[in-house]
């Protein structure tokens, strides 16, 4: 079988380092490689000015999920994480070198300062941490973790994958980098075998970091050598370095570093460990990612659900306004929350009024123009406002919005319980008509929608509702005319018209004539069984509205 190479840019490969033996790579794979740690600086000036010499307690077993810093020195001062171990012999006399060698500082103060060097680095730990989980966060470009403990587990899934690549490529050290938002810099997202204090470096930039460079687009660097190839700059002092990318050479997102501690060479097998490694490192975050916007989206649903049931909280209920009419209506919303609304109510003067429409724009947007503009009629059907008016001062409030689209079709309706007579006022695609046994007849006109200009005209119309007589009023989303009014009209034995296929002005007129005998809510309910037939009904439909007042008056 022919052997596979990856496709990678080999970039000044050594001679003589392609001879090492492999006493040499085993050798690098032990090596601790990371800088002099500042903690064990500290311990030694201790040990120095002191006389006392520490050692590391034995760990006790911890718990996986323990945060780092929970060890904190016991209140009296001495130290849970070292011991001080005195290295002169205490049994038989001192000469005059050891005398010089002795402590000089007693032992309960030499513990007390050891507690206190404790308290510090616990700090420094917990911070140390902290920074690791808020660069793992980062790292998969999420704000907000999906649950508390998010950031700790993606750091560690992060630096798991570093690890295992670095021990299976014989490299001491691994950091990740990823692109800002403006590709223009690299900042340190996880490391292994290098202090955490480098994730709190700045970003390094972009330009003149030929080695990432090269490496975002799709290509593996091999750096055989690094202090022979000082055009080659590496974030960290090792010997070799191994960079692949992170992401595809249409969509970079970064570079993955493995150091060793000697110059040496990588084999094909560990150059496409590598690779593999960051296809990993890409789908950690790809999964982070999504898990977040599944929390996004299931606490956006439930605040679209209180939204809801807010929303409906604002549609009348089945109150009898009056004695002598019968009142009812529906609004269908294509979602949750829409654009659609309807109202009815008696205001101080007994005057009964009427209102129903729906916003240009559908879902949460429109759900907000629509109860503005519920909000506004309701506070002026208290007062003596005619329908006119009130079309007025919601169209001139309204258009005096920005930076959104706050057209609606609306109309609205005051009738006098006592005589019948009443008005409306319309504007956009409200329909309304009064039926009779003897026919029907239209009322009110079509014109511009609220919001759609300033200064807009409205017309308000006089009609009289005898009794028998019904008020149908819907906006005309709700008719599909594309067959001209052309459907046969069957009616089944009892005299109940069947279900059209589609839904046009005068199949909509014929249901109410037909069905005026019965009540406003069985003729409501039927037109509104009727809307799943729509030819026009689809998941992206329009919200609609009907209302409709029958004067149930009997004549003496």
């Amino acid at each position: 079988m022919k052997r596979r190479y990856p496709s990678h840019l080999r970039i000044h490969l050594e001679d003589s380092n392609s001879n090492a033996s492999s006493s040499d790579l085993s050798r690098s794979n032990t090596q601790s490689g990371p800088p002099r740690d500042e903690i064990q600086d500290v311990l030694r000036s201790f040990t120095v000015a002191t006389s006392w010499t520490v050692n590391e307690r034995p760990q006790q077993t911890e718990l996986k999920n323990e945060i780092p810093g929970n060890h904190l020195p016991n209140q009296n001062g001495v130290s849970r994480r070292w011991r001080l171990i005195e290295t002169i012999v205490q049994d038989g006399s001192l000469d005059a070198e050891d005398s010089l060698n002795s402590s000089c500082v007693p032992m309960d103060r030499a513990q007390y300062l050891l507690a206190s060097i404790e308290r510090l680095v616990a700090r420094l730990d917990l911070a140390e941490e902290t920074v690791r989980r808020q660069e793992a966060e980062l790292a998969t470009v999420v704000g907000v973790t999906s649950y508390s403990d998010r950031g700790r587990e993606t750091a560690d899934r992060l630096e798991s994958i570093l690890d295992s690549v670095a021990r299976s490529v014989g490299a001491v050290a691994g950091a990740l980098y990823l692109l800002d938002d403006e590709t223009s810099s690299l900042k340190m997202r996880s490391c292994i075998g290098l202090p955490k204090t480098r994730l709190t470096a700045p970003p390094r930039e972009l330009r003149g970091s030929l080695a990432d460079l090269e490496a975002l687009l799709g290509n593996a660097v091999l750096l055989t050598d690094i202090k022979m190839m000082p055009d080659w700059p590496s974030p960290e002092e090792f010997g070799a370095a191994l960079v692949v990318p992170i992401g595809s050479n249409t969509m970079p997102h970064g570079t993955m570093w493995f150091w060793s501690e000697q110059p040496r060479s990588y084999s094909a097998t560990e150059v496409e460990v590598a690779n593999l490694a960051a296809g990993r490192v890409m789908s950690e975050i790809e999964q982070s990612i999504l898990g977040q916007e599944i929390h996004q989206s299931r606490a956006m649903q439930k605040q679209i659900e209180t939204a809801s049931l807010i929303q409906a909280s604002m549609l009348p209920d089945n109150q009898v306004l009056h004695e002598d009419f019968d009142v009812n209506g529906w609004t269908f919303q294509n979602g949750s929350i829409g654009g659609g609304f309807h109202h009815w109510d008696v205001n101080p003067q007994g005057m009964m009024t009427l209102s129903l429409g729906n916003a240009n724009q559908p879902g949460p947007e429109g759900a907000i123009v629509a109860t503005s503009i519920q909000s506004i009629v309701r506070t002026l059907w208290q007062s003596s406002n005619s329908p006119m008016s009130i079309m007025r001062t919601i169209n001139d409030t309204l258009w005096g919005m920005q930076d959104a689209d706050w057209t609606a079709s609306m109309g609205l309706v005051q009738i006098n319980p006592v005589t019948g007579y009443g008005s409306i006022c319309s504007a956009g695609d409200i329909q309304s008509f009064v039926i009779s046994h003897r026919g029907f007849r239209p009322i009110g006109c079509l014109g511009p929608r609220v919001a759609a200009q300033p200064d807009t005209l409205f017309n308000s119309n006089r009609f009289c509702l005898q009794p028998g007589e019904i008020l149908l009023a819907f906006t005309s989303n709700i008719l599909d005319n594309t067959n001209g009014g052309q459907i046969p009209q069957q009616k089944k034995k009892g005299g109940r018209p069947v279900c059209y296929s589609t839904l046009d002005q005068n199949s909509l007129l014929q249901i109410v004539r037909d069905m005026s005998d019965e009540r406003a809510s069985d003729i409501a309910g039927y037109v509104a069984r009727t809307l799943p037939t729509f030819q026009r009904d689809t998941n992206e439909g329009p919200d609609r509205s009907m209302v409709l007042i029958k004067n149930v008056r009997k004549v003496k």
